[in-house]
């Protein structure tokens, strides 16, 4: 079966759950692409788009996790784990959005 794996933010307390978004479960599924995790958070962490050529469109979402601590965690991880999520329950789930970034981005 494999290991499944969500993106966490852990000082929004806000995951991306990557079903949501079209993408597979798995770490290697998640990778490479245009419509993945990984563009997905890479978009999250930016903090200077749209000053200059080659940026992507603008969205609310972009450089939202800037400068925060994230975590992509497994469903196999163990409290000794570093960064550890210990309540993944308590966190929101804001995928709906992040697709929706991927999508406006993507089409540009």
């Amino acid at each position: 079966m494999g290991q499944y794996h969500k993106v966490y933010n852990v000082d929004k307390r806000e995951y991306i759950e990557p079903h949501n978004i079209n993408n597979g479960l798995k770490l290697v599924e998640q990778i490479g692409g245009e419509h993945t995790s990984s563009t997905a958070l890479f978009l999250l962490l930016a903090n200077s788009n749209g000053r200059g050529g080659g940026d992507v469109e603008e969205h609310e979402f972009i450089g939202r996790w800037a400068g925060d601590r994230i975590v992509v965690q497994g469903d196999y991880a163990e409290p000794g784990d570093p960064g550890y999520i210990f309540n993944p329950e308590e966190y929101i789930d804001i995928s709906s959005d992040v697709d929706h970034m991927l999508k406006i981005t993507m089409e540009a």
